[in-house]
């Protein structure tokens, strides 16, 4: 009877133990997979195994987030066992398994304040009245990919609201891309020419048209996440009272908003090129 009794302290604490150790184990499982959540379908749809709305809309926008959060409460409850469970064990671990969960969870909110913040447009040019117009080689790479979004800019609207403004008038109108403008140089165009291609391929972009006559320049930039391709075009001509002006236009080929990408490409661009 005695020993019945002085044992009993002894398998309550050893539950306790092991129950600390279960959901340890299940915290650091959990920090895993709410990763590789995110990872394993931006990587599927580069590679042509998964299609963009389950990668998206399924995987990044539910699984991960959901994964995330409960990657979180295992965390905050190993956190608590292990401080008033004694011996106090596995806090470091338990530290950093909340820490993951609250850094992805920071990165979907910074997205998310950037989608509200940024109209919800994927073309994106420095000359909105008479845009760079792509040439046939450009809407043939597009055509091969069935890019969903179109090259027409004229009449182009915000797809998210049925009244949507027009894309013109949206970035015209954004602060966010004030600073999206021609770039004015007083060198002859050819000259210009050689030192936009020179920027352009500097990029690791892949050159699809380089056509010094025409003054057009053409470009693909894929992603490394997703493998996302979005379209760029410089068109170099003489400006009005002598020098050079470029113009420049950069367009995603899926997806309703472009997160800010194809104006920091043309920032690049138009950074690079100035006098």
């Amino acid at each position: 009877m005695n020993n019945a009794l002085t044992t009993r302290p002894d398998l309550i604490k050893t539950k306790r133990h092991k129950f600390r150790k279960l959901i340890l184990k299940a915290g650091l499982a959990f920090a895993i997979l709410a990763p590789l959540a995110f990872i394993i379908p931006a990587l599927g749809y580069k590679m042509g195994i998964m299609d963009l709305g389950f990668s998206i809309v399924t995987m990044s926008q539910k699984v991960g987030p959901l994964l995330l959060v409960l990657t979180l409460l295992l965390g905050v409850v190993s956190l608590l066992l292990g401080f008033f469970i004694k011996p106090r064990k596995g806090l470091l671990l338990a530290a950093l398994i909340t820490l993951i969960p609250l850094a992805g969870l920071g990165k979907l909110n910074g997205v998310k304040n950037k989608i509200a913040s940024l109209p919800f447009i994927h073309d994106i040019t420095t000359d909105t009245q008479a845009p760079p117009v792509f040439t046939k080689a450009i809407i043939d790479a597009r055509a091969s990919t069935n890019a969903s979004n179109t090259l027409n800019y004229v009449g182009k609207k915000d797809r998210k609201n049925a009244k949507g403004k027009l894309v013109s008038v949206l970035q015209t109108q954004a602060d966010a891309y004030k600073d999206i403008r021609p770039v004015l140089r007083s060198e002859e165009t050819d000259v210009i020419f050689g030192e936009a291609l020179s920027l352009v391929k500097q990029q690791g972009w892949d050159i699809v048209t380089e056509d010094v006559e025409a003054g057009i320049i053409e470009a693909t930039d894929t992603t490394f996440w997703y493998g996302f391709k979005d379209d760029v075009i410089l068109r170099i001509r003489p400006a009005e009272g002598g020098g050079t002006i470029v113009d420049m236009r950069s367009i995603s080929r899926v997806g309703g908003s472009d997160l800010g990408k194809n104006a920091e490409r043309l920032r690049v661009l138009i950074e690079g090129l100035k006098e």
